[in-house]
């Protein structure tokens, strides 16, 4: 009774509560962003790791997946190499370079090319058309939007610029084959895929590789398969989606330690917003609080009214929070995949039911910890001084 009683008084107060509630729903909001953030961007980007089943990348030693311009001399020998070893399914060699498109003499936009196997290739999925073949580029579905592009159409590219006039030094007409999803390009990028040895003739780079991707057989462990990979080429670094997605994260530190300096900070304002509109009202029924412990009402059970104050104040802030905190992360999503680099494919934030439930309740759990000190005040107040404090 004494809890519906400090509730209804709560509520009576409607505009200072709101204010309070709008408060503690950007606060909660905040936090849950946040929580979404430290680990989102790891997640989706081991997910696309392993969305084609090549999961392990073998690339320079020493060097991680086009992090240089450095490669791998005699691909072909180095690939059989690797397919050899035990628990190794399938190798698909890479080699990344810029072509140019041409428009007559002229050399256009920069479109990253990707020399590939067609047999077995990780780097996208066939939208319409086919695979590649010889005189055959895969394109990405922004150039062939951009481009009005279609399956049979030819465009012209040119491998190297003639620096000091502009211009291409020289064209080579390719059939569109087939438009592409490239998996790991970032929003609107330009692409291109094509035989690898094409890509190796035109840049003269003869068999040279940028990276592999691994498949493994079913069952054989990505860690353990890396190993036995280094330990048999041991001129290559071999990285299994673990170590990637460690790598990743050091790469990304920057953003955890912001997502948990603006979390500490939505749980302080959070704190401090209970804490104020509990303290008010304490003050307000100063006097109600001093006639129930006169006439016998425990201190425990006005100290706990009070508490549940603060939790139904935070409780009902994370309900608001809730959409508030996913509509937040799907527009700071958009604004943050714009970035240079970033896969369009991944996200910054993922919604994971654990981690949500966990900030929900911190968010409550110092909601009704802001109300323990200004109960705590209100409950050990000598009785005697309260109720001349009330009179007064």
């Amino acid at each position: 009774m004494i809890v519906s009683a400090f509730l209804r008084s709560l509520f009576r107060r409607g505009g200072r509560t709101a204010l309070a509630l709008s408060g503690i729903a950007v606060s909660a909001a905040l936090l849950l962003d946040m929580t979404m953030l430290a680990s989102g961007l790891t997640g989706s980007f081991g997910e696309l790791l392993g969305v084609s089943g090549y999961a392990l990348r073998v690339t320079p030693r020493g060097s991680l997946p086009f992090d240089s311009e450095a490669g791998i001399a005699d691909g072909g020998a180095v690939g059989r190499r690797i397919a050899a070893v035990p628990g190794v399914r399938a190798v698909a060699p890479v080699l990344g370079a810029q072509f140019y498109l041409a428009r007559g003499d002229s050399a256009g936009e920069p479109l990253f090319t990707s020399g590939i196997d067609p047999r077995s290739q990780f780097l996208y999925r066939m939208v319409d058309g086919r695979q590649p073949g010889a005189g055959e580029v895969a394109v990405s579905e922004p150039l062939a939007r951009d481009q009005g592009l279609a399956v049979g159409d030819t465009i012209r590219l040119a491998a190297d610029l003639d620096v000091s006039l502009g211009r291409a030094r020289q064209t080579t007409a390719y059939r569109v084959s087939g438009v592409a999803d490239f998996l790991y390009d970032y929003e609107d990028q330009r692409s291109i895929a094509m035989p690898i040895g094409e890509v190796q003739r035109l840049t003269g780079r003869p068999g040279e590789v940028s990276l592999f991707g691994v498949a493994t057989d079913e069952g054989v462990d990505d860690d353990a398969l890396a190993d036995r990979i280094t330990a048999a080429v041991p001129e290559v670094s071999t990285y299994s989606t673990r170590e990637l997605m460690a790598e990743m994260d050091r790469r990304l530190l920057y953003f955890q330690q912001l997502a948990t300096i603006l979390g500490s900070i939505a749980l302080v304002v959070t704190a401090l917003l209970v804490s104020t509109i509990i303290t008010i009202g304490v003050r307000e029924r100063f006097g109600e609080i001093a006639t129930l412990r006169a006439i016998g009402v425990s201190r425990g059970r006005v100290l706990l009214a009070i508490v549940v104050e603060g939790l139904v104040l935070a409780g009902i802030g994370c309900l608001l929070g809730l959409p508030l905190g996913l509509w937040m992360a799907g527009r700071l999503d958009r604004i943050l995949l714009g970035f240079p680099g970033i896969p369009a494919k991944m996200t910054f934030f993922a919604w994971e039911p654990g981690r949500v439930l966990l900030a929900t309740g911190i968010v409550i759990l110092v909601g009704a910890l802001a109300g323990l000190l200004p109960g705590w005040n209100a409950t050990r107040t000598p009785l005697g001084r309260a109720l001349r404090e009330e009179a007064e």
